[in-house]
């Protein structure tokens, strides 16, 4: 006779082999035994486990939960109910533990404040209804759209070519891409146990997406060929199957968990900006008075990155719409702070101690709204070092980013210019590097080069510093501000001459720069302390015309 029963069907209960409810046992950690109870052998591997039951935390947080659960589990479950390795956690599928399905609704009444585990809950449901009438009818969502706003997409298996039928190795590239995108919480993400509950082998692509309930699809394939591995990706709109982005990445077949991981990043950083794009092209398709807070700071976004001062008012004057409907909405507050701080540090303001204490104060009601959301941690990363004059909590706030989404490029982007700031300058090298390999035609790439451009200043590279300020410049034609850049550099390297006809275009575009304003905008920069003499003696070393 088992010595631990899981009543799956019916109010979920766990009794032991008397018959006697055990107790002291959390919703998690109900929820963690009723997976297991459903699953072959018994067996779930860690990582899916921390992303089913705490979908809304960091990957380390998610997995430290699980450790903290798992011991609590073990003290109140019969000896040698419950077992885990640092790769799996199991039920003793012998004698030990019996899941007992009967009639009646699975899980009846139980839920869990994560999204991995609805899903899984909604789909198990779903399927169970499907197997006891299996007459055939419409395709109708089995997994429900997120509550929130953001788009929804889900990873579908993958065709494996060229191997054999048991093979998983197209299973465990499916896997790690579901985990990195999951981590990424500028949309959402199904769970992979729900998608595989759903026929996807005799659905069109549009029906798999209704069927998903969501927006987009990403598939693709996998081939081998003695030791070499080709895999494609897609993004696909899921109402007519339209593809959006797709990539091939071609590589060799040594350590396969190292190549899966590898291709999981690169997914993972190039999708975003595909998928943020096709967001935005949607959201323009209603009229700004008809857009939600979600949609004003997505269309806000094209018109931030232009490095522009009238069009960063754009971007504000949109993101004000945002928070008009929505004053709580902390991405919109976090990207509005950046907007100012841009304001401040690029002398878009005749009066930067207004535009500074207009960043520092949604910097202030951002904060306690943003804690798991990566994109509006990089944003006040952001504010904090360009207006702010904090480059510590730059740091440690990208860094908390960059905790949650590994692979966001605008994160490592900023985490390069917080070293940069802090005099480490190879650090910020490879962070620049980073961002680039993850998204290679980011519409902020333009600010990669000024990036790189800055530490081989700071390095004495003038000439190499030189050809990235014009790199980023022929990106962004509208990116005016970087002619001081240009001519700090310029003068540096000796060329007086170009140094002063870069000046003076750096001063026609910002008629009201005085040395007063110009100290009052700059960050407190000290990593380079020659340039920072150059730019505020602008006035003597800049003729008139």
């Amino acid at each position: 006779m088992a010595q631990l029963v899981l009543h799956l069907t019916g109010p979920f209960r766990v009794t032991g082999a008397d018959g006697h409810a055990e107790t002291g046992l959390s919703r998690r950690g109900c929820g963690l035994l009723a997976y297991l109870a459903c699953q072959p052998g018994y067996r779930a591997e860690r990582g899916l486990l921390a992303d089913l039951l705490w979908s809304d935390r960091s990957e380390a947080q998610a997995r430290a939960s699980l450790r903290q659960e798992l011991s609590v589990l073990r003290r109140r479950l019969p000896d040698g109910a419950l077992h885990a390795d640092r790769q799996a956690v199991w039920l003793d599928e012998t004698a030990e533990v019996e899941g007992v399905v009967g009639p009646g609704t699975f899980l009846q009444g139980f839920d869990l404040p994560s999204e991995g585990f609805e899903d899984w809950l909604r789909a198990t449901r779903a399927a169970r209804d499907d197997a006891v009438q299996p007459a055939a009818k419409p395709v109708a969502p089995l997994v429900a759209p997120a509550r929130t706003e953001q788009p929804s997409l889900a990873v579908v298996p993958f065709d494996e070519l060229g191997v054999d039928p048991g093979d998983m190795f197209a299973d465990g590239i499916v896997e790690e891409i579901t985990g990195a995108l999951s981590r990424v919480r500028a949309f959402h993400v199904v769970a992979r146990q729900s998608v595989y509950a759903v026929p996807i082998r005799s659905l069109s692509l549009p029906e798999t997406a209704r069927a998903l309930g969501v927006d987009y699809l990403i598939e693709g394939s996998v081939r081998r060929s003695q030791n070499r591995v080709r895999i494609w990706v897609q993004l696909v709109r899921g109402r007519d199957g339209h593809t959006l982005w797709s990539e091939r990445f071609d590589d060799t077949l040594g350590d396969l968990f190292d190549l899966q991981d590898r291709v999981a990043i690169q997914v993972a950083g190039q999708l975003a900006p595909s998928l943020r794009a096709a967001e935005i092209a949607r959201a323009r398709r209603h009229a700004p008075e008809e857009r939600s807070a979600y949609e004003l700071t997505l269309t806000a976004l094209p018109h931030f990155w232009v490095h522009d001062r009238t069009e960063n008012e754009r971007a504000i004057a949109l993101l004000d719409a945002a928070l008009r409907k929505r004053p709580d909405y902390g991405p919109a507050l976090a990207q509005r702070a950046w907007c100012h701080a841009h304001r401040c540090c690029y002398l878009w303001s005749a009066e930067p101690s207004a535009a500074r204490q207009a960043a520092r104060a949604d910097f202030a009601a951002a904060l306690p709204l943003v804690d798991d959301h990566a994109p509006a941690l990089t944003a006040l990363s952001a504010a904090a070092a360009l207006a702010l004059r904090d480059f510590r909590q730059s740091e440690d706030l990208v860094r908390r980013a960059l905790a949650i989404d590994p692979n966001n490029a605008w994160a490592w982007l900023r985490l390069g210019w917080a070293s940069c700031y802090l005099g480490r300058t190879e650090e910020a090298l490879v962070c620049f590097d980073r961002a680039e390999m993850l998204s290679p035609y980011d519409p902020f790439s333009f600010n990669i080069a000024f990036g790189r451009s800055a530490c081989l200043r700071a390095r004495k590279d003038f000439d190499g510093a030189i050809a990235l300020i014009e790199k980023g410049m022929r990106a962004a034609p509208r990116a005016l501000w970087a002619y001081r850049m240009l001519f700090g550099t310029l003068w540096l390297k000796g060329d007086k001459a170009a140094a002063i006809e870069a000046g003076r275009k750096w001063r026609a575009a910002h008629p009201w720069l005085s040395r007063q304003v110009l100290l009052e905008s700059l960050p407190s920069w000290d990593h380079d302390p020659d340039y920072i003499d150059l730019l505020t003696r602008f006035d003597e070393l800049i003729p008139e015309s």
